[in-house]
């Protein structure tokens, strides 16, 4: 789940759903981001894609792990 950020995070409002008072980013079933083309596996919205995705290093390590845990890698 990916918390926005007010004033920062400018996110279409089709994706983004409220929790507790807390806008997020929606997913789908599968715990996928619901911008996340699951045909293509890329982003949607990259360009206005939230500041928390901006910070993810893709191949990093939180990447890698995150990989693991799914016997992605």
């Amino acid at each position: 789940m990916v918390e926005l950020v007010a004033g920062v995070d400018r996110v279409p409002e089709i994706f983004v759903v409220e929790h507790d008072g807390v806008r997020c980013m929606e997913q789908r079933g599968d715990g996928a981001c619901i911008a996340l083309d699951p045909l293509t596996r890329l982003c949607t919205i990259y360009e206005n894609r939230p500041q928390t995705c901006r910070n993810f290093e893709r191949g990093g390590e939180l990447c890698r792990r995150i990989l693991a845990k799914t016997n992605r890698i």
